[in-house]
């Protein structure tokens, strides 16, 4: 089993806690923004829309069969055909006003007594039961419906795709006169629906009650493809042309988007309005605000991790500076001395490499503390140290032992801590100290004892300490300011 460190286990902890914290609150603020813009466009904006669009194509529609059914009520029209068709030329000119005072693209005549469909150029054809462009003529009288639209190719103008009103003329006495109405272009209603695309960001189609779709932009769907076949839309599709008032909203998937749709029935012209929003594409923006999110929460946590590690790595330096620091002086204390003493054995033991223990005592330094008090005392310890610190090498590992005892581990034989010693007392007799107490300055009485001990194999650190305090002890007899080994 892996073991990790409190160290890697708060780190862990941390980065755990950050993650769930950033991903959590991106997650539920998405959440939140998704279903309040999925209610707002179905309850709110959906049907708003709808409606606009509803009036405008409404009053678009209606406007035709208006007058449609002017033209069907139209007495001239039925005298006209009451008196034999006479004068081609009459019902002609009346069809061309029609035309151009409403600007529609067509305006027609089918007389139930002799089949002759008059168009606002004249005389068109003859219609027939066998002619398939001639089908819903017949459908429609079959029906007994009073007006209906039916989107067909013109013949009469080079097959152009329309939109026919088709209204019942009767005579006072209901017998049949024939079929009148109006063409409006397929093209323009599409050209119509396209800007409402344009204006609201939605698809718009218009599909008649048997579910046929009729406008549509893209016009290979016209008049062949039902919204039963359509994707998505097809589970849908019988409840909707079932219905014959109100809303239909709806909400199905296509190729991976989520399509909401909102379908209101026209009840003059007999057809559905549909009106379809891409919310998976109206969600894009809060997506990305999503990822940004995480993108941002991931930066954040990984800076504040590396944060914290280099928090953690300066304290724990700290901390071990301080352990083994001593506060006073700024040296290594005895548990620094006991980890390198335990390395130059290894050193030692690896490739014989020699060196040795110097205990240093401070001739005088009680006069001091008696005469100038222990702050001052301490300063001079402080000074001594620092001084001591400017000869000794770089590899030697200077600590302070305890009151005004220092001790040194040389990285070498006992000639060379021998002239290191002789080097220290030169030091600390001739210290320059910056303010004189009067002529009896104890600061400059101050000298230094050392007590030499070269490392034995085997030996532990107390045992070379006792030597080294021994020869320490010989040096104080001596009077001091000397080097003695033990």
């Amino acid at each position: 089993m892996i073991k990790t460190n409190p160290r890697g286990r708060l780190l862990v902890a941390l980065a755990v806690i950050l993650a769930i914290a950033f991903i959590g609150s991106s997650v539920l603020n998405y959440r939140l923004t998704r279903n309040a813009v999925h209610q707002e466009i179905l309850q709110t904006d959906l049907p708003l829309t709808m409606d606009n669009i509803y009036s405008e194509l409404s009053a678009e529609l209606v406007r035709p069969i208006l007058v449609a059914s002017s033209m069907a009520l139209d007495t001239f029209l039925k005298d006209w055909v009451m008196d034999g068709e006479q004068d081609i030329a009459k019902v002609q000119k009346y069809l061309l006003e029609i035309s151009e005072k409403y600007d529609f693209f067509s305006a027609f005549f089918i007389s139930s007594l002799t089949s002759n469909y008059y168009h606002f150029k004249g005389l068109h054809k003859q219609i027939t039961p066998i002619d398939e462009h001639d089908v819903w003529y017949y459908r429609f009288l079959a029906s007994g419906k009073e007006y209906d639209l039916d989107v067909d190719s013109d013949e009469a103008a080079d097959n152009t795709l329309t939109i026919f009103v088709n209204y019942r003329v009767v005579d006072n006495e209901g017998r049949l006169l024939g079929v009148t109405g109006v063409g409006v272009k397929v093209e323009s209603l599409s050209r119509l629906v396209g800007s409402y695309q344009e204006t609201f960001n939605r698809k718009v189609y218009l599909a008649d009650a048997d579910g046929v779709i009729q406008v549509h932009e893209d016009r290979a769907l016209i008049d062949s493809m039902k919204i039963a076949e359509m994707e998505g839309l097809g589970e849908f599709a019988e409840d909707i042309v079932s219905r014959s008032a109100g809303y239909e909203n709806s909400e199905y998937e296509i190729d991976g988007d989520r399509i909401l749709l909102n379908v209101r029935y026209i009840e003059k012209m007999d057809w559905y309005l549909f009106v379809e929003h891409n919310e998976t594409a109206s969600l894009k923006t809060a997506r990305m605000n999503f990822l940004r999110s995480i993108g941002i929460g991931l930066c954040a946590t990984i800076f504040i991790i590396l944060l914290t590690l280099a928090t953690l790595n300066y304290y724990q330096r700290r901390v071990d500076e301080l352990i083994d620091t001593d506060e006073l002086t700024g040296l290594a204390n005895r548990r620094k001395l006991e980890k390198q003493f335990m390395r130059e054995v290894y050193h030692h033991s690896r490739d014989g490499r020699c060196f040795c223990l110097l205990l240093i005592d401070l001739d005088g330094f009680k006069e001091v503390n008696d005469v100038l008090g222990h702050v001052e005392g301490d300063c001079v310890l402080r000074t001594i140290a620092t001084e001591i610190k400017e000869v000794i090498r770089p590899t030697d590992t200077f600590a302070r032992w305890g009151g005004d005892e220092f001790a040194l581990l040389v990285a070498s034989g006992v000639e060379d801590a021998f002239q290191m010693s002789e080097r220290i007392l030169a030091c600390v007799a001739n210290i320059d100290w910056p303010e004189k107490a009067g002529d009896n300055d104890p600061r400059f009485r101050v000298t230094a004892s050392c007590g030499l001990a070269e490392f034995r194999g085997q030996e532990e650190l107390d045992a070379l300490l006792q030597r080294a305090d021994k020869a320490l002890y010989k040096c104080k007899e001596r009077g001091g300011n000397c080097t003695v080994a033990g």
